[in-house]
């Protein structure tokens, strides 16, 4: 086991019975540490280790100690960033816009994945329930991820009211499960009529063969939004900021930065903006979820 991991497994293996692993900083070792928390799509101790090349990478490149703070969910990598219990966080777009209210407009955005300024939602049934369109869900039933997921729920969601449909009443009904493999489960076992999830995680089923595209297949694709983020406070030294940054742009440039690209599902990082999430924005607040 190497020394990274050394270090942040006992922590990894505590964030499944503690929600938030914190600890006090002092000033001076503060200005030698960048904490780091991202929400986990996998077990933490899994997220731990696929973290640890880029933890490497970016302690050199800032020549500063990088710690990893395990969080168990959206809403805790969220109060991670406001409660200054970590300084650079990988937030979804949905959890960008909530901490950019709670905050008082005070997290700074920094770079995202290329993938995530053209992210989409897929819609998905089996052949056998005849649906072709979304006004075809009307009375029927469907499965979306948790309400804080971005492209498992609140876009997809979205959709529908462009649709002209009313998800809460014009539905037969509505499930809420933990994740896109739950999602595609329930569909490829008649569970749920249809489900949305999150394109990138489609295609990476299908890809590693989880999912048969010919049982299960796509029948709408959601226009294009912006999802993911790395984010800071705005209150952060600038320079500090673009020194993160920086080392995350040149990712493509360097030794070994492009098998740390693959970890992270990225071509390339690219600077991300606030304008971009436009969309997310307006569809938090037509979920009431912009708070």
């Amino acid at each position: 086991m190497s020394s990274w991991i050394q270090r942040i497994a006992p922590a990894a293996r505590l964030a499944g019975a503690v929600v938030l692993l914190t600890g006090a900083v002092t000033v001076a070792e503060a200005q030698a540490l960048l904490r780091v928390a991202m929400a986990p799509d996998v077990s933490p101790a899994d997220q731990a280790a696929r973290f640890e090349p880029l933890g490497q990478f970016l302690e050199k490149r800032l020549n500063m100690r990088v710690k990893w703070v395990p969080v168990a969910s959206e809403a805790f990598a969220v109060r991670a960033l406001l409660n200054r219990e970590a300084d650079l966080v990988w937030l979804n777009g949905l959890s960008y816009v909530q901490a950019h209210l709670r905050s008082g407009n005070k997290v700074a955005l920094l770079v995202q994945r290329e993938e995530d300024q053209t992210a989409r939602s897929v819609f998905i049934t089996t052949a056998g329930t005849g649906i072709r369109k979304l006004q075809d869900l009307k009375g029927r039933t469907l499965s979306l991820g948790p309400v804080a997921s971005t492209s498992d729920h609140l876009m997809p969601r979205s959709a529908l009211v462009a649709a002209k449909l009313r998800p809460d009443t014009d539905l037969k009904q509505l499930s809420l499960v933990a994740n896109a493999p739950a999602i595609v489960a329930a569909v490829a076992s008649g569970k749920a009529d249809a489900g949305a999830l999150s394109q990138e995680t489609w295609d990476r089923m299908v890809a590693d063969k989880q999912v048969d595209p010919a049982a299960v297949k796509v029948f709408f694709t959601t226009p294009a939004y912006t999802d993911h983020t790395w984010a800071t406070l705005s209150d952060m030294d600038e320079n500090s900021r673009k020194t993160i940054a920086g080392g995350f742009l040149v990712l493509e440039a360097v030794a070994g930065g492009r098998g740390i690209l693959k970890q992270q599902g990225a071509h390339r990082f690219v600077e991300a903006r606030s304008a971009g999430y436009g969309m997310v924005r307006a569809a938090a607040a037509e979920a009431g979820l912009d708070q």
